[in-house]
């Protein structure tokens, strides 16, 4: 034994661009700047370019002191007996001793509390056998919310049975424990209430599972209105010092339906109308509180609508005052008399609760008036090619505003062997004839509905008679093309966030084709990085068997790609199936289920998929193939 030798080496993130630094001592935190909302500690490292051992052979220790903007040493109020934190007791200095390791690294981690620091500069100051150094931080609060609460909703339109999942981050000193209170279209309240930890809280509630209506009457004038699960809700949280309030709306289609957050909307069936049809006014507002909604049902105010003229000096046409829906939807009728509407652009002017809005639409009058034009039928059908089935729409009027008794209409498929008379054929009817009576505006419409038969396949011809002119339209009846064959049909459900979710797999028809669910595949997103160890899914049958998840019950618990090979055969309910998982305490975690066999289904059954977590956040998709049965 000849002796020992030490030789330290760095561990970096670059290699090429390091270079060893030769200052005596230095110190550094690992942020420049802490957040309150977001940082839980500060660490704070530094080195020593020659450690100095003691006579007992000890390592020096380094002295670590914190420093305020002024200067001064940081001082808290600590417990005189116990030496602990406290709000009363007396001063000390927060200040450390840290033992540097034989590399001469040293490292101190400090809890980054509002009960020791507060929003400011910092200095910290290490010493070490007479050498000195120091670094710089700050500390910020981004949840300091001068303005009050954030509050925020995962969507703002929500299907019946879906979860309405609420967050929100209320200031240092608000209450601990908000109110929550959901108001219903009907009017009704329910209370909720919640815990806020580190400024923080989440609530769920899940909107109704069906469609619930039920009249009531609502006044002693029998006015009655129709209680529905459909309309806009409001959620207000409230705490003693602050209340907000946000909006969402369960909807029947609630991917293609969207919020209005402003108070009245308002619009037109279309954009553009003819002279003599009904305009059609319909919107929404989002309903005034009149009084504790909570202690029976809300009657809201009426909303009016005017209709007047685009052109100066805007003449009223129509007005109305209508109640709007539990659901705060209104509708509104009004006639478009081709005598009053000229042909332009008019508006409607909409008014709830002191709140304007409006829309415009326009108007087309193929009426002639005042000029010397010969007196005309005209006539159209809604389209020029039919299938064996359809409804022909047919339509007509004058070009001028006449007293007409009737028109006389009659519909007969051509053979070929007509006798025409220009452009018709002759005679005053080729077909049952149909008398109709013309509306207001002198239109009619009749609607002929075309033989299913193949033989109802050819040329047609619809004669008016309207008195005064006898004129016919044509159209055609073709072969109705056949429907592609189905092969495979693909069912897809998204973004679902609930803890158990059941998928049903059955034999179903489509588009006169027969159809069975072949595979059944799902993906669990954990957004969060670090917490896809804490979030799992567990797959099992109708019968309770466990296919896929944790428990040691369970048929498949760990990833099936293996040497040659993708899925593990299972036996469940007296079917081999391949099922194929990517395992456990990953992000993405994922999973399919098919028959062994490839010519048999899935049969007619529910899948149980739980979410085993906690509190964190995640979002389960699953689809369905389904093929055609042969």
């Amino acid at each position: 034994d000849i002796g020992s030798a030490t030789k330290f080496i760095q561990v970096v993130k670059d290699p090429s661009t390091y270079v060893k630094s030769n200052v005596p001592l230095t110190v550094f935190t690992d942020k420049t700047l802490y957040d309150f909302g977001l940082d839980k500690k500060i660490k704070i490292t530094g080195q020593i370019a020659n450690t100095v051992s003691r006579a007992s052979f000890e390592t020096a220790p380094v002295k670590v002191t914190i420093l305020t903007e002024d200067g001064k040493p940081l001082q808290i109020i600590g417990s005189a007996d116990a030496g602990k934190l406290s709000t009363s007791g007396v001063s000390i200095g927060y200040d450390f001793t840290a033992i540097p390791e034989s590399s001469g690294i040293f490292t101190v981690t400090t809890e980054l509390s509002k009960l020791i620091f507060s929003e400011g500069k910092y200095t910290v100051q290490a010493k070490y056998e007479g050498l000195s150094a120091s670094t710089s931080f700050e500390t910020a609060n981004s949840l300091d919310l001068k303005d009050g609460a954030i509050l925020s909703l995962d969507k703002e339109v929500y299907g019946l049975g879906e979860t309405v999942r609420l967050t929100g981050i209320f200031p240092p000193l608000a209450d601990k424990f908000p109110v929550i209170s959901i108001t219903k279209p009907d009017g009704s309240r329910s209370d909720f209430g919640a815990v806020i930890d580190d400024q923080r809280f989440s609530f769920d509630w899940k909107t109704p599972i069906a469609e619930k209506t039920q009249n009531l009457k609502i006044d002693d004038n029998e006015r009655d209105v129709k209680k529905s699960n459909f309309g806009i809700y409001k959620i207000k949280v409230s705490t003693a010092s602050e209340s907000k309030v946000l909006f969402f709306k369960v909807s029947p289609d609630p991917e293609n339906d969207t919020l209005s957050k402003t108070p009245i909307f308002v619009t037109t069936e279309k954009s553009l109308y003819k002279a003599g049809e009904k305009l059609k006014v319909v919107g929404n507002i989002i309903k005034r509180t009149q009084g504790d909604s909570g202690q029976g049902l809300v009657v809201p105010e009426r909303v009016s609508i005017k209709v007047v003229d685009g052109k100066f000096p805007y003449k009223q046409i129509h007005e109305s005052s209508v109640y709007p829906s539990q659901g705060g939807d209104f509708t509104s009728l009004f006639e478009l008399p081709a005598t009053i509407f000229a042909e332009g652009s008019y508006t409607v002017k909409a008014t709830y609760a002191n709140t304007r809005t409006e829309t415009t639409f326009s108007v087309v009058n193929d009426f002639t008036f005042g000029v010397d034009a010969p007196l005309s039928l005209l006539l159209f059908t809604d389209k020029s090619e039919y299938y064996p089935g359809d409804v022909v729409e047919i339509s007509g009027k004058p070009n001028k505003l006449i007293y007409l008794e009737k028109f006389e209409v009659s519909v007969a498929k051509k053979t070929g062997s007509e006798i025409t008379c220009g452009s018709f054929i002759c005679g005053k009817s080729h077909g049952p004839v149909t008398t109709i009576r013309p509306s207001s505006s002198g239109t009619f419409t009749y609607q002929f509905t075309i033989p299913s038969s193949p033989s109802a396949i050819g040329s047609y011809e619809a004669l008016v008679d309207a008195d005064f002119e006898a004129k016919s339209i044509k159209f055609n009846v073709v072969e109705k093309p056949k429907t592609p064959k189905l092969d495979t049909l693909i069912e897809k459900e998204n973004r679902l966030s609930e803890d158990a979710i059941s998928i049903f797999t059955a034999e179903k028809t489509v588009n006169d084709q027969t159809v069975a669910p072949r595979v059944i595949s799902g993906s669990l997103i954990t957004p969060t990085r670090g917490d896809e160890s804490n979030v799992n899914l567990k797959v099992s049958s109708e019968s309770g068997v466990c296919i896929i998840g944790p428990d040691a019950d369970c048929l498949v618990s760990e990833s099936t790609r293996k040497p040659g090979q993708i899925y593990d055969v299972v036996e469940v309910d007296g079917m081999s199936l391949n099922v194929r998982y990517s395992g456990p305490d990953v992000r993405l975690e994922k999973f399919s289920i098919l028959p062994e066999s490839s010519d048999a289904f899935l049969s007619d059954t529910n899948w149980n998929v739980e979410i085993i977590k906690d509190d964190q956040a995640s979002r389960f998709y699953y689809k369905i193939t389904y093929k055609t049965l042969e």
